[in-house]
């Protein structure tokens, strides 16, 4: 979401909630309106992503040397210091986007490719004549760098020149999974090979005041032993599957098609920051997360189990309680002390690269009412904004996270009755995503019960390389 909307949606907050202040009912009703309509904001931004997601590269990457179109990646031979050497290829129809015409291109074969499967009925690939126009109709306007080849490969045949089209590319989604929307956007994002072992060192060498000879035999300087550690980063699957009726789709393929590509999309991007915030990886997991149906968002079936989410990775919050950076704000609930216990537990780390993240209800009724707290509207549309970020204390960025939830208890865990709340400070340099592979979407139809399985996956875990005393993260918890 742009500055112009978060400013507006933080003057529409600033109006509203006051009205209803000494209504407890409406005020709530209220907020549950807002933070509605901030995961709207939200929701239309993954929409967007796309807009951004162009690498800028030009399309003449995908030409060989004989001017034809590198169609899928994949080996082919190139010339290089004169000779002909074999190299990995990136293909017009399965890798990142360069510009919106390659991002367009993208959207039309991941529909046609999807529509065609769905079709299928199993017996190979059902006709789509509409979307094989739609894309030769689209490759007229290529660039011009490319224009002449890939016309030349999609539509030189003696039929309609779709079946150049290939049907077995990289299903990966870009338009939905290519940039992320949430507070995931806001570490940054290490790809990796597989499960790794990092090395780690403290700086503990230290210089001590250089001795004077005095005597045959001086003393030696004195030694310092820095400490060294490793870190093993095994990302992590994530899967949401959804079950489509092959008769329910023959007659509305193409309307259904965005619509499950985006609750795909969403599902694998809501647990994966659900388990950012409230991940453990211990066998009892600190909350009662088989009742915790945070938000209404999973349902009531399922929840708890060893295929919960909220088990894959270590979340922010039971990081903090495993380090004793936990910190009960019951009588303190106010943006000065979380300036200083949480922001100043952080130490020197809590500088401007450090984020605020907390839950609806603590920025609607304590940060929005704190004449200390600069809201978007007052930083200005030109301010650098963080994803999601709605004002600032003393320079950091305050965001608003649905996965810091109200129904904890007192102690700051989930256990079944409360409606406590929390916040959280967090070092942002310290923590990083640990990716294997990017989210993809698959296909397949079971002939035996006439029906198609959708599944997408995320490969990918969150992680500090941070030493087990240090100070990264700090969870003020008892508010509200």
């Amino acid at each position: 979401m742009d500055a112009e909307q978060l400013i507006e949606f933080a003057k529409e907050a600033k109006a509203k909630l006051p009205q209803v202040q000494n209504n407890q009912a409406a005020q709530q009703r209220a907020i549950d309106d807002l933070t509605v309509k901030f995961q709207g904001l939200a929701e239309r931004q993954i929409q967007n992503a796309r807009d951004a997601a162009p690498t800028g590269e030009s399309v003449s990457k995908f030409l060989n040397n004989d001017g034809s179109v590198v169609m899928k990646s994949g080996v082919v031979r190139r010339n290089f210091a004169g000779r002909s050497v074999e190299v990995e290829a990136d293909g017009l129809f399965d890798s990142a986007p360069v510009n919106d015409w390659h991002l367009e291109l993208l959207r039309l074969g991941a529909g046609r490719h999807f529509a065609r499967r769905l079709l299928s009925r199993g017996n190979g690939s059902a006709a789509t004549p509409t979307l094989d126009q739609r894309i030769l109709n689209h490759v007229a306007k290529a660039p011009q760098a490319i224009r002449g080849a890939v016309e030349k490969s999609i539509s030189d045949t003696a039929g309609s020149g779709a079946e150049w089209i290939p049907d077995t590319w990289s299903q990966r989604l870009y338009e939905e999974y290519y940039t992320p929307a949430g507070i995931d956007a806001l570490f940054e994002v290490v790809d990796v090979p597989g499960p790794i072992v990092i090395p780690g060192i403290s700086d503990t060498i230290r210089p001590y005041i250089k001795g004077k000879v005095s005597s045959d035999d001086p003393a030696k300087y004195t030694a310092s032993t820095p400490t060294t550690s490793n870190t093993t980063i095994d990302p992590v699957g994530l899967a949401a599957r959804v079950l489509l009726d092959d008769a329910a789709t023959e007659d509305s393929i193409i309307p259904l098609l965005p619509e499950i590509q985006r609750r795909l999309a969403r599902a694998i991007r809501d647990a994966y920051e659900d388990c950012m915030v409230n991940g453990d990886t211990t066998a009892s997991h600190q909350d009662a997360v088989a009742t915790w149906n945070i938000r209404s968002r999973w349902g009531g079936t399922g929840l708890g189990g060893s295929a919960d989410h909220r088990r894959a990775f270590l979340g922010l919050r039971a990081l903090a309680a495993d380090r004793t950076l936990t910190v009960d704000q019951g009588s303190g609930q106010t943006v000065a002390k979380v300036m200083e216990e949480l922001l100043g537990g952080l130490g020197e780390r809590g500088n401007m690269n450090a984020i605020i993240l907390v839950s609806p209800e603590v920025f609607f009724k304590k940060m929005l009412t704190d004449s200390n707290v600069l809201t978007v509207d007052k930083l200005g549309p030109g301010a650098t904004l963080l994803n999601g970020q709605l004002a600032a204390i003393s320079g950091v960025p305050v965001v608003m996270t649905r996965w810091l939830s109200a129904d904890l208890a007192a102690s700051g865990l989930y256990t079944g009755s409360g409606a406590k709340s929390g916040v959280l400070a967090v070092s942002r340099e310290e923590f990083a995503h640990y990716q294997r592979r990017t989210a993809m979407v698959e296909v397949d139809k079971d002939i035996t019960v006439g029906a198609y399985n959708l599944v997408a996956t995320l490969r990918r875990t969150f992680k500090t390389l941070s030493g087990a005393s240090s100070s990264v993260v700090r969870y003020g918890y008892n508010w509200l």
